[in-house]
């Protein structure tokens, strides 16, 4: 799978086009979504996350020890795409958070999720919109759910976004007290950054990308790319 500008943070030896593959067979398995939430997001509530997805994981953790890349991707408009990437490169992986622009411009990296992450990618309205554009709503509800872990914005902490999280969990399949794992979701509690403060779409986080003043700021123009083809004003 060919990712345009990705394969440049990387040395020769490490041929991504190679290595991505279509991944969304990933979120299918058994145990996923708690070993995905309780390695990114809410570690320490690794047993409500067990409870409400009736398994604790630990196969999911074994897949991802070979040589391939699950890449996720997500609609948003005129052919632009988000892509999660699981990046399973031996001392050095995590899974990163790209704007795949229309016509093949380089991927726009927003979030990266591993020993020195950066982010919040997506504000709490950008997160919504994203997922309010994917076709259906059991894309719709994974698309929220996977892209959970790259927002963090103060906003989010609100009975609207628990209602919403806790929607999306029980339409793929979560039961039990999802409600309790929802809010821990949406809480200043959260793995890496929290839920920071944004303004005019720019998180207020020293390690966010979009954040002009941030240790890991992104080109301008590549920093308004992503907030054009992420504005809530273009979901359907």
């Amino acid at each position: 799978m060919i990712l345009p500008g990705y394969q440049d943070r990387f040395p020769d030896d490490v041929d991504v086009s190679s290595l991505a593959v279509e991944g969304w067979d990933l979120v299918e398995r058994p145990g996923f979504w708690a070993w995905y939430w309780r390695e990114l997001l809410i570690p320490d509530d690794e047993n409500a996350l067990t409870e409400v997805w009736g398994a604790d994981g630990d196969d999911i953790r074994v897949m991802l020890d070979f040589a391939s890349w699950p890449v996720l991707r997500m609609d948003l408009d005129h052919g632009a795409e988000l892509a999660v990437v699981f990046r399973n490169l031996e001392d050095d992986g995590g899974i990163d958070f790209l704007i795949l622009p229309p016509g093949g411009g380089d991927a726009v990296e927003i979030a990266a999720l591993d020993g020195h992450q950066t982010g919040p990618g997506l504000s709490w309205a950008e997160l919504k919109a994203v997922a309010q554009r994917q076709a259906t709503s059991t894309r719709r509800a994974q698309t929220l759910l996977l892209l959970a872990p790259a927002f963090g914005d103060e906003a989010a902490d609100t009975p609207e976004a628990v209602a919403l999280i806790a929607q999306a969990m029980r339409t793929l399949g979560a039961t039990g007290d999802v409600e309790k794992v929802a809010e821990a979701a949406v809480s200043d509690e959260v793995q890496f950054w929290g839920h920071i403060p944004w303004e005019a779409g720019v998180p207020d986080g020293e390690y966010a990308p979009r954040n002009p003043a941030g240790a890991f700021a992104l080109p301008e123009a590549s920093r308004r790319l992503a907030a054009e083809l992420l504005a809530p004003s273009r979901a359907a």
